[in-house]
């Protein structure tokens, strides 16, 4: 008799012990499941002035989307856009190849990552890459102190659908001035009238609706 509850009893204690190492193995294939490799997360700043990011992800299982998120400071990021998982059930055990095309990037330096969003609720971040929107170097607004209605705006890139607008410092705007292409450097009149009131203004220079640069001239009478 104590044979049998002996016995009895070994085989409760070794149901139990399974059904705990099942109970862990479903967590952690549970959190396996929404993990992925994410690698070669590059960025590059091109010609067209625009970011192009790229990345690439292995074993992908439960992704949902990732989105892009950038920052100026490398600490504060923002969502900008999310993409959708490009996983299938064929898919999942190979390499799957991602592209993101940031057409209006920060002026100056910027950083951007991923963040992988899994529909299990699982969510990882990539390393961060810096970007070095270089448009504003090379690019000049000249003089500051306007005597004779014309300023010169010069750029050692081409600007593409370049426009120079002046504001007065109540957001008034006074002229705009566009360019299907600017190179080099190119004269500029502060008002289509010829005339302006002495006083400070705001002159604007954008690209393909990218703001490249911002500058205060002062008007003097003439």
């Amino acid at each position: 008799m104590k044979t049998l509850l002996f016995l009895f009893a070994l085989i409760i204690t070794s149901t139990c012990s399974f059904a705990s190492d099942d109970q862990t193995t479903g967590n952690a294939s549970s959190a396996v499941t929404g993990n992925i490799v994410l690698n070669n997360f590059k960025g590059n700043f091109s010609e067209q002035l625009v970011v192009t990011l790229s990345w690439a992800t292995m074993m992908e299982k439960d992704v949902d989307h990732f989105e892009i998120l950038r920052s100026g400071d490398g600490m504060n990021f923002q969502i900008i856009d999310s993409i959708e998982s490009k996983m299938t059930i064929s898919t999942n055990v190979y390499q799957l190849l991602y592209n993101y095309t940031d057409a209006r990037p920060l002026p100056g330096i910027s950083y951007y990552r991923i963040k992988v969003i899994g529909r299990n609720g699982y969510m990882n971040q990539s390393p961060v890459v810096q970007i070095n929107n270089s448009i504003i170097e090379g690019t000049k607004i000249y003089p500051t102190v306007v005597q004779n209605n014309m300023i010169f705006v010069e750029s050692e890139k081409t600007l593409r659908s370049a426009k120079i607008e002046f504001f007065d410092l109540s957001g008034h705007k006074i002229s705009e001035t566009n360019w299907e292409s600017l190179n080099g450097r190119q004269n500029v009149q502060v008002s289509k009238t010829g005339y302006l009131p002495t006083g400070t203004y705001v002159v604007r220079l954008t690209s393909n609706g990218q703001n490249v640069k911002n500058q205060l001239v002062i008007v003097q009478a003439h």
